[in-house]
């Protein structure tokens, strides 16, 4: 039984990207912006590169941890019940509280 589709998957990639990206900017942006010995298209680039690696990670991270917690039949009767929105946004947010 497949518990992802591609509904559910962009869904919890836009969440994720929203739920990573102003954790990066924050941290990021002083430290590329203010580092010497690069122009400002090097800088973008690299702040770019920072930001779609740590937020694949970020989601990867959401939909392995999100899938063991499938393991409790209560967890999984509560996600099946939902449609897609919602199961995206639990995906993409299982992170969230920790």
């Amino acid at each position: 039984m497949s518990y992802y589709n591609s509904t559910i998957i962009k869904t919890a990639a836009k969440v994720s990207f929203l739920h990573i990206s102003w954790l990066v900017a924050l941290i990021g942006v002083p430290i590329v912006f203010f580092r010497d010995g690069l122009d400002l298209l090097e800088k973008s680039l690299l702040f770019v590169g920072l930001l779609f690696f740590f937020w694949l990670l970020y989601l990867l991270s959401c939909i392995v941890f999100h899938r063991l917690s499938l393991r409790n039949e209560h967890n999984r009767f509560g996600y099946l019940a939902k449609n897609n929105a919602d199961k995206g946004k639990e995906v993409g947010s299982h992170l969230e509280g920790w």
